[in-house]
C-alpha cells in the first residue's frame, strides 16, 4: 500500500533529479527513517514496472531517465493505487471539498474521494462536526440536499482558512489541496496565480511573508470556486483597502475568470473582503499614511517595558521590526483569518519567560481588535522582543552568515535563534529576501542559510525553520566539512559520544546529542541562571510593616533587605523614588499592588526581589487614587535575568485569590506555598 509520502518523494525528485538525503528531508518535511522505507516502496513499485530504481550514490538520490521521462504516467498510476491518509488530513480534506461543491454529496462521494470504507467516513464526519463546532458551523445531511455546511459565511472561510494552512503543514499538503480541486474538475491556477502575484509584489516592492501567501492564495481559490455555486458573499462593507491590493484582488479575479466561468459581477464589499485577505500576507505598511501603526507599535512598546521592567535602548530599531509584522497581524487578527502555527509550542518552551509577559504586554492590540489574542500570533511577537534581547556583541566571531526566509521576519528570527544555538561561533549579519541577496556585498558574509534554493557565490545551506534532530546533525556535518573551526563545540560533542558508545549502549542517540548541545553552548549562555521566583522572595527579603509611612518611606524600607544584603547600593532606592516623581505612579499594577525599579546602573550588584506587605497603605504621590497595600521590589542587572521570576510572579498576581491571600499574609510561612505553586 501507498501512501502519499511516496507521491511527495517522488514529485520531489522530479523537481530535482539529484538531491542528498538531507535536502529531501528538509523539503519533505519526513525524517531520515521515512524517507528510507518510502524509497523502499518506490523502488519496489519501480522494479514491478519493469523501471530501474533509484541511484543512491555519496549519500545522494539519483533519478534515472527512463523514470524521469515517464514521469507523468507513473504519477497518475500512483495516485491509482490503495493511498493512505492520516484521519486529521482526511477530515479537513471533507470540508474543503464540502466547502467547494459543485453539486449533491452523499457519504458516497466521500468515500471514492477519500479512498475509505463506509465506516471510516462516518467516523472522519463525526470528527470533523467536532471541529466545525469551534468554529459555530454545523454539518447536515438530507436527501434533497444531501451534505452541507450551516453558519455564517466569514466562519466557513475562517475554518477553510484552518483546514488549508493546516494540510500545508504537512509534507502532502499541496497534492491534497490539488486533490480537492481535481475532484470537482476545478482548474489548478494556484502556481499560475502565485508567479502573478509575485511579478505583481516585486513590481510594488511589496515585501511578502510567503507562507501565508500560499494559504490565503488557495483560500481565495477555494472562495471564488465557491462562489460559482453559492449566492452569500462575506462583507467587509465599511473598510477600504489599499489601492495596490484592490488591483491584486482584480488581477486574481481576471485570472481565474479567463478559464472558469465566475458570476458576472462580484460586488465591491465581495472584492474588499478578498483584499483584507491578502493584507494579512505582507510586511510593513503597505502605502498611505502609517500614523496609526506607528502608535499602536509604540503603545505595545511601552506596555511591554511597563509589565516587564525592561529597558529598551533601541527603540527605533526595536519599533521598525515590531511594526512590519504588528501590520499584516492586525489585519488578520481583526478579521479573524489567522491560520495556524506550527512553531508556537517550541517558542513557548525557548521563550518560557517571555510568553506571560508579551501576552500583557500586546494588551494595546488586543483592545483594538476586541478579543484575546491566539497564542499562535502571540508566539510570533515574542520571538521579536526575544531576538532583540538575546542580541550579543559578534565583532569577535569569526564567521558571518546570511539567513533567507521568504516567510517574514518572524520565521527568519526563528531560524536565527536556533542557529546561534548550533552555531555560537557564526554572527548571523542580516535576515533578508531572496532577491536583497544580490544586492549585499560578498566581502560581508561568508556563508548563507536558506529556507529555498538559491544561486550564490557564496556556499549556502538548505535549512527549515523546524529542524529535526537528524536535520540538524546533517547541517552540521556539512558546516563543519568547510567551516571546521566554527563546529568546533560539535567535534567535542561527537568526540564525547563515540567514547561513550566504547563504554556503554546509547539508546536515545539523538535525545543525548540534542542535551549534550545545550551543555555545550558558549561562556555567555552558561552562565545565564535565571533564578526563580521563590529563590528570590525568601524568608530574608520577606517583610511586614505597622507604621504608617509615607510613599517614599516605604520604598527606602522596601529595598532594606536587598541593601543589608549588598545586591544593591544606597543609590538604588533613590532612584526608584526619582522614577516615581519624573514619570508618575507608573510601578502602581492595580489591586493595592506596586512594583518599584530602577535601572541597572542605578545601583544594582545582583539580581533581587523583596517584598514589603503593609498594615496600613501608602499612597504613591500622595494620590489616594494609588492606594498600595503591597510593595514587590525587583532589582534587575540586566534585561534577562529576572524575567523568569517576573513571569512567575505575573501569573500568579492574575489570581485574586493569590492576591488577597498575599495582602492578607503576616509572615512568610504564609507565602511561600504561592510562589512556589507552579507558574
Amino acid at each position: 500500500m501507498f501512501d502519499q509520502k511516496t507521491l511527495v518523494i517522488l514529485m520531489t525528485l522530479l523537481s530535482e533529479p539529484s538531491i542528498s538525503l538531507y535536502a529531501l528531508s528538509v523539503k519533505t518535511k519526513f525524517t531520515i527513517k521515512e524517507l528510507q522505507e518510502q524509497v523502499d516502496s518506490l523502488n519496489q513499485y519501480f522494479r514491478s514496472k519493469n523501471l530501474p530504481a533509484l541511484i543512491v550514490s555519496d549519500g545522494s538520490y539519483h533519478l534515472p531517465e527512463e523514470i524521469s521521462s515517464q514521469a507523468q504516467k507513473i504519477i497518475e498510476e500512483l495516485k491509482e493505487e490503495q493511498l493512505y491518509l492520516a484521519q486529521n488530513e482526511r477530515i479537513y480534506l471533507i470540508f474543503l471539498y464540502t466547502f467547494c461543491r459543485r453539486d449533491f454529496v452523499s457519504n458516497n462521494h466521500y468515500q471514492d474521494f477519500l479512498k475509505v470504507s463506509k465506516n471510516t467516513s462516518l467516523t472522519d464526519i463525526k470528527n470533523l462536526r467536532e471541529v466545525m463546532e469551534e468554529f459555530d458551523l454545523s454539518l447536515t445531511y438530507t436527501r434533497a440536499e444531501g451534505y452541507a455546511i450551516h453558519g455564517l459565511e466569514k466562519d466557513k472561510h475562517r475554518l477553510a482558512l484552518y483546514a488549508i494552512s493546516e494540510l500545508l503543514k504537512e509534507p502532502i499538503g499541496f497534492w491534497a489541496l490539488h486533490h480537492v480541486l481535481s475532484a470537482w474538475d476545478y482548474p489548478n491556477k494556484f502556481e499560475e496565480l502565485m508567479k502573478r502575484t509575485e511579478d505583481y509584489y516585486n513590481a510594488f516592492q511589496l515585501t511578502p511573508i510567503q507562507h501565508r501567501l500560499e494559504e490565503c492564495l488557495y483560500l481565495i481559490l477555494f472562495i471564488l470556486y465557491r462562489y460559482g455555486r453559492v449566492s452569500k458573499h462575506a462583507h467587509l462593507e465599511k473598510d477600504k483597502f489599499p489601492e495596490s491590493l484592490q488591483s491584486l484582488t482584480e488581477i486574481i479575479i481576471q485570472d481565474i475568470a479567463s478559464t472558469f466561468p465566475l458570476k458576472k459581477n462580484i460586488e465591491l464589499d465581495a472584492k474588499n473582503y478578498l483584499s483584507s485577505i491578502l493584507s494579512g500576507c505582507f510586511e510593513g505598511q503597505l502605502e498611505g499614511d502609517d500614523t496609526y501603526f506607528q502608535h499602536l507599535t509604540r503603545s505595545v512598546v511601552e506596555k511591554m517595558e511597563e509589565v516587564s521592567l525592561l529597558n529598551f535602548e533601541q527603540r527605533d530599531k526595536l519599533e521598525d521590526g515590531l511594526k512590519r509584522h504588528l501590520i499584516p497581524a492586525f489585519f488578520r487578527l481583526k478579521y479573524r483569518l489567522f491560520s495556524t502555527n506550527s512553531y508556537t509550542s517550541q517558542i513557548k518552551e525557548n521563550y518560557s519567560d517571555l510568553f506571560e509577559l508579551v501576552q500583557a504586554g500586546l494588551k494595546p492590540l488586543e483592545e483594538e481588535i476586541g478579543y484575546p489574542i491566539p497564542d499562535a500570533e502571540i508566539s510570533y511577537f515574542v520571538v521579536h522582543f526575544g531576538g532583540y534581547l538575546h542580541q550579543r556583541p559578534q565583532s569577535y566571531l569569526p564567521y558571518r552568515a546570511v539567513i533567507i526566509c521568504p516567510n517574514g521576519v518572524s520565521s527568519s528570527l526563528i531560524i536565527k535563534e536556533n542557529l546561534k544555538k548550533i552555531f555560537p561561533k557564526i554572527d548571523f549579519i542580516h535576515t533578508s529576501r531572496v532577491e536583497q541577496l544580490t544586492i549585499l556585498d560578498e566581502s560581508n558574509y561568508d556563508l548563507v542559510f536558506s529556507t529555498v534554493e538559491i544561486s550564490s557565490n557564496k556556499l549556502s545551506f538548505l535549512v527549515s525553520v523546524l529542524m529535526t534532530e537528524e536535520q540538524t546533525q546533517g547541517l552540521i556535518e556539512m558546516v563543519a566539512k568547510e567551516f571546521p573551526d566554527a563546529c568546533e563545540d560539535t567535534i567535542i560533542l561527537e568526540q564525547v559520544i563515540e567514547t561513550m558508545k566504547q563504554y556503554g549502549h546509547i539508546s536515545r542517540e539523538s535525545e543525548l546529542r540534542s542535551a549534550l548541545r545545550t551543555l555545550l553552548q558558549t561562556k555567555e549562555n552558561r552562565k545565564d541562571v535565571k533564578p526563580l521566583l521563590h529563590e528570590l522572595i525568601t524568608e530574608a527579603t520577606y517583610q511586614t510593616s505597622s507604621e504608617k509611612l509615607d510613599w517614599k518611606s516605604a520604598i527606602r524600607l522596601a529595598a532594606k533587605p536587598l541593601l543589608d544584603s549588598g545586591q544593591i547600593e544606597s543609590s538604588y532606592p533613590e532612584a526608584m523614588i526619582a522614577k516615581v516623581e519624573d514619570f508618575g505612579p507608573f510601578i502602581d499594577l492595580g489591586k493595592g499592588i506596586a512594583i518599584p525599579h530602577a535601572r541597572p546602573e542605578d545601583g544594582v550588584n545582583k539580581v533581587g526581589m523583596s517584598m514589603l506587605v503593609l498594615e496600613n497603605p501608602i499612597y504613591l504621590l500622595d494620590d489616594p487614587k494609588h492606594e498600595i497595600r503591597l510593595l514587590l521590589c525587583i532589582a534587575a542587572i540586566d534585561n534577562e535575568t529576572h524575567l523568569k521570576a517576573l513571569s512567575h510572579l505575573t501569573a500568579i498576581l492574575r489570581e485574586n485569590a493569590n492576591v488577597e491571600a498575599l495582602l492578607a499574609s503576616k509572615s512568610y510561612s504564609d507565602i511561600k506555598n504561592i510562589i512556589k505553586q507552579e507558574a
